[in-house]
């Protein structure tokens, strides 16, 4: 631009006036090219937002100071501004606020107004996930995803760089939208950065641990990224296992081979080793020792998590026959590669009337006093004859009476229920609540209370029912069975 302005300038030291003249439409053509299409871009820009909750925008009125105006769009949508009062402005562009105001004021306002409008302040967008300083952000014209993120202190070591969200609200519904960094971002948006797929490296590696999974991830890559082989791993074989179905293989992997999410490599050295996976702590190679017990070796790989089966292991061991599941006990031995698979334990719920109610490990031989005593023993308000027991049959739930002796399987449901009471009032030696019990009479809850005083009326007695929500009042005699939370009254005899 320097250069072609100094070649203007000798040109015109050789012109005439009217030379001069012809120079000056040209540049002005040129600079009008030049300017106008970032002028236009700009001004389309300030045009096409729609003003919304949480914008703040600033209006002026020509010579009208009393009538400037920095105002918060509140949660309706609306501003307040002199003379008019409320004035909806949600979904307006600034120009159609100015048009409004315009044609608001010169209704008896004010003469031939001259309205400004312009967003001061834009509304947030909001930043979650694996960033470093989530939260919300202003709004600004032209944001991308990338910058969003960078103003939000950039992605955490856990983010998935590829798979990018926007959480929108189109005419009012939220809508999950792919996005990547240079996708541009809208007031409201929520930018979720989730995180990313890991696979694990163990064995001889420099650095062995947890890594970031990526598309197109080849085992060269992954030990690459794990620092490379040790010293001892140099030539040692490389082995993927790999959980197919709920089932765990162990492949032997060259280095052009593809690494899946949670898999597992691990680079053998020249020496033998064992393998522990499923509900252990630390799951992955160790080295192998003859005599190497199950028990040994679980404790090697940091015990079993509290989501273990306790009572059932298993080893994947190959064989000339081929790879076979073999059931294994604590004081099982261990062979050179073998893999020490457990399993996710199965699960028991224990609701109502229990001190911790909730899901509890199961285990063979459990009984309902053991499950109620794994879930803190009973509470004060049990019904220690009403048990039950919730089993899904079939695809169907079946609900049955059950004592503390019963057997409970995987998945059931024990539900305790809460004492009921019966309530003896009126002419007895010892009125009160007592326990209610199937097949209670009359007589039986009189003796309960301490039996019938001198002054009693006997053959009035009566029971106070609740039926069908209202209070009914019932004669009875000493044979009626009492149902749960009866009041039986007594009244005073006066002959």
């Amino acid at each position: 631009m320097v250069a072609f302005d100094v070649s203007i300038r000798r040109e015109v030291r050789t012109m005439g006036t009217a030379g001069v003249r012809w120079w000056k439409w040209i540049l002005g053509l040129m600079l009008v090219g030049v300017l106008l299409p970032s002028l236009a871009d700009a001004a389309a820009a300030a045009h096409s937002y729609r003003l919304g909750s949480n914008d703040v925008v600033r209006i002026q009125v020509y010579g009208e100071e009393d009538l400037t105006v920095e105002s918060k769009v509140d949660g309706d949508g609306n501003i307040n501004f002199p003379l008019l009062g409320m004035v909806a402005v949600a979904g307006k562009t600034t120009q159609e606020l100015q048009d409004y105001l315009t044609s608001r004021l010169a209704s008896g306002y004010v003469r031939a107004p001259r309205v400004t409008a312009y967003v001061f302040k834009y509304r947030n967008i909001y930043v979650s996930g694996e960033v470093r300083t989530p939260g919300g952000y202003p709004y600004e014209e032209g944001l991308s995803v990338q910058k969003a993120v960078t103003i939000a202190g950039g992605l955490t070591e856990k983010a998935e760089r590829n798979d990018l969200r926007i959480l929108r609200v189109v005419n009012g519904t939220e809508q999950t939208v792919a996005a990547k960094l240079d996708t541009l971002v809208l007031p409201d948006d929520t930018i979720v950065v989730a995180e990313g797929q890991r696979f694990y490296v163990s064995g001889e590696v420099k650095t062995p641990g947890r890594y970031l999974y990526e598309k197109g991830l080849t085992v060269h890559k992954a030990l690459s990224m794990a620092g490379g082989r040790s010293e001892k791993g140099e030539k040692g074989l490389i082995k993927v296992t790999r959980l197919t179905n709920g089932l765990a293989e162990t492949l032997t992997a060259t280095a052009e081979a593809s690494v899946l999410p949670d898999d597992i490599l691990v680079v053998e050295p020249q020496d033998y080793k064992f393998y522990a996976s499923g509900e252990v702590k630390n799951p992955g190679g160790y080295p192998y020792k003859e005599g190497l017990t199950v028990h040994k070796a679980v404790a090697m790989a940091g015990g079993l998590t509290e989501k273990a089966e306790r009572g059932e292991l298993h080893i994947l061991r190959h064989t000339s026959a081929g790879e076979q599941t073999l059931p294994a006990k604590l004081d099982a031995l261990v062979l050179p590669d073998d893999i020490i698979v457990v399993a996710e334990g199965q699960r028991l719920y224990v609701s109502g009337e229990v001190k911790t109610p909730g899901r509890y490990l199961y285990e063979q031989g459990l009984t309902v006093y053991k499950a109620i005593t794994m879930a803190g023993g009973l509470t004060e308000k049990a019904d220690k004859s009403t048990i039950q027991i919730t089993r899904v049959a079939g695809g169907l739930a079946q609900t049955r009476e059950a004592t503390l002796d019963t057997s409970v399987l995987p998945n059931d449901f024990v539900v305790i229920a809460q004492l009921h009471k019966i309530y003896v009032n009126g002419e007895v030696k010892n009125a009160g609540n007592f326990p209610y019990e199937k097949g209670l009479t009359i007589h039986k809850i009189i003796t309960m209370a301490g039996g019938f005083t001198d002054k009693a009326a006997v053959s009035r007695t009566k029971v106070l029912r609740i039926v069908n929500g209202e209070e009914q009042s019932l004669r009875v005699n000493l044979d009626a069975i009492v149902l749960p939370e009866d009041i039986v009254v007594v009244p005073r005899s006066f002959f």
